[in-house]
């Protein structure tokens, strides 16, 4: 068929529509694909939504490609819409959200996504980004950042992005504890306090951290503290 046949044909007939809009696919042409295949849901509603979904996942892929982020993310949505039960959409939303600098947005939509289905090793690294680095792998400042991690791991303990977060988490924790320690000597204990909290978060695990805090804190006003500090550093050793 040609594509001037369908032009004539087709204003009754869905699956003209539907030869039309893959005519236009073999040409590249993925706009007026998808108003073919929106034609073909119009006369025959559900028939072309998965079809029609995918067209707008690779226009929002290249449009992601190029850079366009809010672009992409309109594309990447209305195929969320058309197939609502497929994940995949939505995630890329969620990378164009980051991508835009709308770190909330992305971090809300992703939680939502997680709930729907079983999260899967990349959704906790990708959740552990959003939720610890603004987009870029520089600072650690949330437990949930850790426990994503520790739970991306678990379901793929040989995951290289989990792992390499888990890393960057162990030399942010190491920086603040050496940080911490320079802010004692010096009298600065407040400021202590809150880089020797930075380091917890970033490595829990670490007993030296949970005997440190107490260091940094008024001996007698902080004594509860002191002693389950040292509980939780003993069960951590054991």
């Amino acid at each position: 068929y040609s594509l001037t046949f369908f032009s004539g044909e087709a204003e009754t007939n869905p699956e003209l529509y539907v030869h039309r809009a893959e005519a236009f696919l073999q040409l590249c042409d993925f706009r007026s694909a998808a108003a073919s295949y929106k034609q073909a849901e119009i006369l025959q509603p559900g028939a072309s939504s998965r079809r029609l979904a995918f067209i707008c996942y690779l226009q929002g892929q290249c449009l992601l490609d190029r850079s366009l982020f809010l672009e992409a993310l309109e594309a990447f949505s209305k195929a969320a819409e058309l197939q609502p039960d497929s994940r995949v959409y939505r995630v890329r939303s969620v990378v164009c959200l980051s991508a835009a600098g709308r770190h909330s947005d992305a971090l809300k939509l992703l939680n939502g996504c997680m709930t729907s289905g079983s999260p899967t090793a990349d959704l906790y690294v990708l959740r552990a980004r959003l939720e610890g680095a603004v987009g870029i792998l520089n600072i650690f400042q949330t437990s949930g950042c850790y426990q994503d991690v520790r739970s991306a791991l678990a379901l793929n303990p040989s995951c290289p992005a989990a792992g390499a977060l888990l890393q960057q988490l162990h030399e942010a924790s190491e920086a603040s504890r050496l940080k911490a320690v320079d802010k004692t000597l010096s009298g600065h204990l407040p400021e202590a306090l809150c880089l020797i909290n930075v380091a917890l978060e970033n490595k829990p695990e670490d007993p030296r951290l949970h005997l440190f805090r107490p260091e940094t804190k008024d001996f007698h006003l902080q004594w509860i503290c002191f002693v389950l500090c040292h509980i939780n550093a003993a069960e951590i050793l054991h």
